[in-house]
């Protein structure tokens, strides 16, 4: 029995308030233009000159302008769940920190080692990618050296040669991230800012070649089904704003910076991705639209080749600012484990000298590294989407949890000059009437506040939250979490009974599901506490809610093979010595 409780207390236990408060190692240099331009640097990437064709070639026509709009909606209500705790927790490692401090050791366990794979695996991905890019500029003569003069194979699950242009690659952005983040940070801005002045370059240019009659014919010709199936692709061209929670510890001004720069990431890369759609349809019929160079094609085809040099360099460059940011972030999650004592405590050394996590950037290279010269990462890139969902799912239960969590603690925002704008500018979108103000820029200040209701009256005591309500709301979320499961589970089921016109028995179980979850979220409906942060995710239950549904609808159509890899990884972490403590 005492076994029992003892490893039920290792599940549950929380990161001590004092841990996150504490002064960090890292050097705190990074302001909110260094943010942003990680975050844009890894959600604008190269999926943005091919993807964007593909869907709307094949998928949803001109229509995918709605399904980005659509996917920029759910990726914005992730990404507020990521400012709150952002400004709140200015702690490297982002997701799994926050579900640390809000949810408990076990789950925060799982999306840390979950958001590891998705780094590195994404970063091997897209160093073959610019590896790809590079050799195409040299006219396809790289890897024909390779080809010839190193070696081919033809086995499963590996390349059929060995790219050791990715390697290389992989290799030097890892030795940019061990210079210090302010060195990898300049470097980012260089290569985000040459993507973006391309894709400028691609609208305005773009605007000169619309023909409005390309809309008009059959603007959605897949049909509704179409859109909301582009629309579930193109959330995941909106992944990787998170990278902004990682550098939450080398933020200036956390407070300010990190929910600014997550809204800003997220605004230009919508922005990025609908003007290009909008352009790329425009210029063209969706079905006359290449399959693998459809901007560089389109503009060729309206009698501007030379337009595909200026393409081919926004890919080159978006690719290496993908590659160095999630080179960036991988390290950050693993110190940050490491000094939690979940992963080995040798990667929590910082090196004195630049003020980043060495050896966890070193290793974490080399892993990149021989992944992009050895595998076929192709095959990899799905277990990307399950580990980035659990992440997003995990911060959305958490905020809800956190409140109607009693005694959680206010954080202030300075009020000076710059800062005094942007804190009232926050206020105003998202943040209680009541909040306190600070006075510098560093680490959060703490404070308890004068508990007050919404409508400023203050509030009796017995409609506090309190640790007999704080548990109701644990288990109604808990239940919700799996109401919404069962409920998409059955949404995405019925599609081939909805066409047969014999869909009656699971209409029935949606709207008894349903009825579940507006029961639950009743229940959920707790006394809150009175805490304030720099930012706060308004309409809570039900935006959260609404977000664990987005990122539950897309886990449950993820392929079979997708969950067992999943499980394999899931495996081989509890196989590692410091994880065993939780177990």
């Amino acid at each position: 029995m005492n076994n029992c409780s003892k490893v039920c207390n290792n599940l549950t236990r929380k990161k001590p308030t004092e841990d996150w408060l504490a002064e960090t190692p890292l050097k705190r240099c990074l302001h909110t233009l260094d943010l942003t331009s990680i975050g844009v640097g890894t959600v604008v990437g190269a999926g943005l000159y091919v993807v964007t064709g593909e869907l709307a070639r094949d998928v949803a026509g001109p229509a995918v302008v709605l399904s980005f709009f659509i996917a920029g909606i759910a990726a914005f209500f992730s990404g507020i769940c990521y400012a709150e705790f952002g400004c709140r927790i200015p702690m490297a490692g982002s997701a799994y920190v926050y579900t640390y401090v809000a949810v408990g050791e076990f789950w925060a366990f799982v999306v840390g080692w979950n958001m590891i794979l998705e780094y590195i695996i994404a970063a091997a991905s897209v160093a073959r990618a610019c590896s790809e890019y590079i050799n195409s500029f040299a006219q396809g003569y790289i890897y024909k050296f390779f080809m010839e003069d190193i070696a081919t194979w033809n086995v499963s699950a590996l390349g059929s040669f060995p790219d050791l242009l990715a390697m290389a690659l992989a290799l030097i952005f890892a030795g940019i991230v061990s210079l210090g983040a302010h060195k990898s940070s300049l470097v980012n801005k260089v290569m985000t800012f040459i993507n973006l002045s391309v894709i400028v370059f691609i609208i305005i240019a773009g605007l000169h070649f619309v023909d409005g009659r390309n809309w008009q014919t059959k603007f959605a010709p897949y049909g509704a089904s179409g859109v909301l199936t582009a629309s579930g692709s193109c959330f995941y061209a909106f992944v990787g704003f998170d990278v902004i929670g990682t550098a939450g510890e080398e933020a200036v001004n956390p407070k300010r910076s990190i929910p600014l720069s997550i809204i800003l990431c997220l605004a230009i890369s919508f922005l990025s991705y609908f003007g290009v759609a909008t352009v790329l349809t425009l210029i063209l019929p969706y079905r006359q639209l290449s399959r693998f160079a459809p901007l560089a094609e389109a503009f060729a085809q309206r009698g501007f080749s030379g337009a595909k040099y200026v393409v081919a360099t926004g890919g080159l460059f978006a690719t290496m600012s993908t590659l160095l940011s999630n080179s960036f972030a991988a390290p950050r999650v693993v110190y940050s484990m490491a000094s939690d004592g979940l992963l080995f405590n040798w990667f929590g050394h910082v090196n004195d000298k630049t003020k980043v996590p060495v050896r966890a950037a070193l290793v974490n290279g080399v892993l990149i590294a021989i992944l992009a010269l050895l595998l076929d990462v192709k095959q990899l890139v799905e277990m990307l989407s399950i580990g980035t969902l659990v992440a997003y799912t995990m911060v959305a239960i958490a905020i809800l949890v956190t409140r109607y969590t009693p005694g959680v603690q206010s954080v202030t925002l300075e009020k000076n000059g710059t800062s005094e704008k942007t804190a009232e500018w926050l206020k105003t979108i998202c943040c209680r009437p009541g909040e306190t103000e600070g006075k510098d820029g560093g680490l959060p200040d703490v404070s308890y506040q004068q508990v007050e209701s919404n409508d400023g009256d203050e509030l009796s005591e017995e409609r506090q939250p309190d640790e007999t309500t704080s548990f109701r709301v644990r288990v109604a979320t808990f239940v919700l979490t799996l109401s919404i499961t069962t409920l998409t589970i059955s949404l995405t089921s019925s599609f081939s009974y909805w066409a047969q016109g014999d869909a009656w028995a699971i209409l029935l179980c949606c709207i008894f599901g349903l009825m579940i979850v507006a029961s639950l979220m009743f229940i959920i409906r707790q006394p809150k506490n009175s805490a304030t942060f720099p930012f706060m995710v308004p309409g809570v239950p039900i935006i959260p809610a609404i977000t664990i549904f987005f990122n539950i609808l897309l886990v449950v159509t993820l392929d079979h093979w997708t969950y067992i890899r999943f499980g394999v990884w899931m495996i081989l972490g509890k196989k590692t010595p410091n994880a065993l403590c939780i177990y």
